[in-house]
């Protein structure tokens, strides 16, 4: 109906402005006013096509509640060495603590890169569903000569699927400390997110692999 109604509308129009004489019962005067109704047909199907797009689009974003409501920026890639000797506290009141110490490591991204410094750590604890929170934290040193702090927390949790039993979920927050009035100071200002997995070569070279994007 409201297609047929700006077909109307047009042909109206167009019969004003070019006297082409339209008819209502499938036939034209000539071939001239036939080509001339299937372009106005057409033309208004892609305009509506067009409309009805953009007015799906327009109303997708102004839903505060949909699935991609946030934006992400990658931050770096980085490769942190540990210890494997995994220093274990024991079953706490909270569940089964352990430790397990950074050794090193490196990070690069598209405006920062340096080295991970060796003296951090990862406290761990082993909750009773089988997974696991990480609170890891230690230093960023830039290759410009800035140190930053980190601090990552995140959620292990078995996740298996048929094409892999060992698939896990491991997702973490992190937080950074920044020198202020340095190229970093935007770093103390977002929410950043991370992903962690072993290294590929995990056994010779104990490491994780930490990949982490900025909430825009």
């Amino acid at each position: 109906m409201i297609l047929n109604y700006f077909l109307q509308q047009v042909e109206n129009e167009y019969r004003g402005k070019n006297k082409v004489m339209f008819c209502r019962h499938g036939t034209m005067d000539s071939d001239h006013d036939r080509a001339c109704h299937s372009s106005v047909h057409m033309s208004l199907v892609v305009n509506a096509h067009k409309r009805t797009s953009a007015r799906a689009c327009r109303d997708s974003n102004d839903n505060p509640n949909r699935d991609d409501r946030f934006t992400t920026k990658f931050v770096y890639e980085s490769r942190v060495t540990i210890d494997k000797a995994r220093v274990t506290v024991g079953q706490s009141k909270y569940g089964e603590r352990g430790i397990v110490w950074i050794t090193g490591g490196e990070f690069k991204g598209p405006s920062l890169k340096g080295k991970v410094l060796s003296g951090g750590g990862d406290w761990q604890l082993g909750r009773p569903d089988s997974s696991k929170e990480l609170d890891a934290k230690y230093a960023l040193k830039t290759d410009d000569g800035y140190i930053i702090l980190v601090q990552n927390k995140a959620i292990i949790s078995p996740k298996p699927t048929k094409e892999n039993p060992k698939n896990r979920y491991a997702k973490s927050v992190l937080s950074f400390e920044a020198p202020i009035g340095s190229p970093y100071e935007w770093m103390n200002k977002a929410i950043f997110l991370g992903t962690v997995d072993r290294a590929k070569d995990y056994d010779k070279d104990p490491a994780v692999i930490i990949r982490v994007w900025r909430v825009l």
